[in-house]
């Protein structure tokens, strides 16, 4: 009777495993399909997920605040000022930079922006355009992860090692 309970514990605990599972790879389908949709929408701009975007930090300008490897979460806005951090589109690059000034070109407002650990502000304006979005608050040093993997060696070392713990996993169940 013992030995039926036990085994009965345990085919639960498999099944709520499972449905855990399964609850965890439709969310993240879900942002995924959620992030494709708003990127086909409107291409131009980074998709958000409830007005907020993150970032990794790959350059040193805005040290003191922000590190080369931080995750910079950056929120939607819809005005900025002097002295906000914002996220901006420069080319395909995303840039973190501090807005130093505002400047009136063709009757536009435009925007100066400079690393804090920089000596001279950027030479190019910012168009408001062009912003993603204002800083927010960081995670610290995750970002180095991310960096990290972007490795293409890691990234086909981390492939085969799922593979065959998928395999060990699926050989082990039958």
């Amino acid at each position: 009777m013992k030995r039926k309970n036990k085994n009965e514990k345990k085919s639960n605990f498999k099944k709520i495993i499972n449905i855990i599972e399964y609850i965890v790879i439709s969310i993240v389908i879900l942002v995924n399909v959620i992030l494709v949709y708003k990127s086909v929408k409107n291409p131009n701009k980074t998709p958000d997920l409830f007005g907020k975007k993150a970032f990794v930090i790959v350059s040193g300008s805005m040290i003191p605040e922000i590190d080369i490897g931080d995750i910079v979460i950056i929120k939607n806005t819809n005005s900025v000022k002097i002295g906000d951090t914002i996220a901006f589109r420069k080319n395909s690059s995303i840039i973190v930079h501090r807005i130093v000034d505002e400047i009136e070109v063709d009757g536009k407002i435009m925007y100066q922006t400079k690393g804090d650990n920089n000596i001279v502000p950027d030479t190019e304006l910012v168009d408001y355009d062009n912003i993603e979005g204002i800083y927010s608050y960081k995670i610290p040093f995750i970002g180095n992860i991310l960096l990290f993997l972007y490795n293409n060696l890691v990234i086909l070392i981390i492939v085969i090692v799922i593979i065959l713990i998928i395999k060990y996993y699926f050989s082990n169940n039958e």
